[in-house]
């Protein structure tokens, strides 16, 4: 077995994806995709314009295993934070299930950690997404994290709402809450950030590292501003993506809430809820649920065709779930988000292969 690599910061990474890209993907997409019945990948046109577009929010390597005869055997990538979180890596690992249980994980981890430790993390954080009615012990992606190290600092439940929605319903939760909102201004726009609201959607995606429930993940704050915001959306354009956004603002101007739906054209029946947040000084005005139909109701005027959306959430944000619900989302899958300190999952993985 031998594991090909690759960084979004390589100048030649687009000669990289012309040997290995199709491969990575179609490894990933089997190992992640087994046993569910609606992954929500992101899609191979979305992946590759990720990969070879760059994104200056951190530095993305790809991971290929690959056996004696070429065949791909399963893909890893490592994400590192270039902003904020510098202690921390994202390692996700994919094996396709024809080649379980004979060391290509364990291999891909192995190499995952070599990255983030070149680069001084010291900490490690995975997923693992399985269906909302099978136990953590009888998933082989939660079996495989606990032996490796891993804990879960948070679970999160996927949601997905069934579109078109009961007719009149979003008429009934917007006249339901609208007497909770006395003197906030709702707006929503498709695309780019007006240049005039910019700076406050930046405060804000600040606000969603402080204010959303990071359980016992050791995150950190987060920092951002116009340009970041901007480069954000570069990077969506070269992905094939069209988003949406909802503002609300306080009565004395001051921006209170946000939210994004987003949709690729490589997924057309599909609404992706990116960031939702109402900052906590605003809270109990059902500018959550005012926001999120606001939207919606922006999404489906463009794309009208689409089938369904898809959100998650942390459990214990059970004021989202309840907004969530109202509207109809139902829980289909449960997220763990795992850490540990890099040097437990070296020791993990030394114990598992020690003779």
């Amino acid at each position: 077995m031998r594991i090909w690599t690759a960084c979004t910061d390589d100048p030649d990474r687009s000669a990289w994806a012309a040997d290995h890209f199709d491969d990575w993907y179609a490894a990933l997409a089997a190992g992640e995709s087994h046993g569910r019945a609606d992954p929500a990948l992101w899609q191979p046109g979305e992946r590759r314009a990720q990969f070879e577009h760059g994104t200056v929010d951190e530095r993305i390597h790809l991971l290929l295993a690959r056996g004696a005869d070429g065949t791909p055997l399963g893909a890893a990538e490592v994400w590192l934070p270039v902003h904020d979180n510098l202690h921390l890596a994202l390692v996700d690992v994919a094996v396709d299930p024809g080649h379980r249980r004979g060391g290509v994980g364990t291999a891909l981890l192995r190499a995952g950690l070599d990255v983030a430790e070149a680069a001084g993390r010291t900490r490690v954080r995975s997923t693992t997404e399985r269906p909302a009615g099978v136990a953590a012990g009888g998933w082989p992606g939660s079996a495989a994290a606990a032996a490796w190290g891993f804990t879960v600092g948070q679970a999160v439940a996927r949601r997905q709402l069934q579109l078109p929605v009961p007719e009149g319903l979003l008429e009934r939760l917007e006249r339901a809450a609208a007497p909770h909102a006395t003197g906030y201004a709702l707006r929503s726009w498709s695309g780019p950030v007006p240049e005039a609201d910019v700076e406050e959607l930046a405060r804000l995606a600040s606000r969603m590292s402080t204010d959303a429930p990071q359980g016992e993940l050791s995150t950190t704050p987060e920092v951002w501003d116009a340009a970041r915001v901007r480069r954000g959306e570069e990077l969506r354009a070269a992905q094939g993506r069209r988003w949406w956004t909802a503002l609300a603002q306080a009565p004395d101007g001051a921006p209170a809430g946000y939210t994004v739906l987003v949709n690729s054209r490589h997924e057309p029946q599909r609404l992706l809820q990116h960031d939702t947040l109402v900052v906590r000084e605003h809270r109990g005005h059902r500018l959550g649920l005012l926001l999120k139909v606001a939207c919606l109701r922006a999404a489906l005027r463009d794309v009208p065709g689409a089938r369904r959306v898809t959100t998650w959430n942390a459990v214990a944000n059970t004021p989202m779930i309840a907004v969530n619900e109202a509207m109809g989302f139902r829980c289909d899958e449960v997220v763990e988000e795992l850490e540990a300190p890099l040097a437990a999952v070296r020791a993990a993985l030394a114990r598992r292969t020690a003779p």
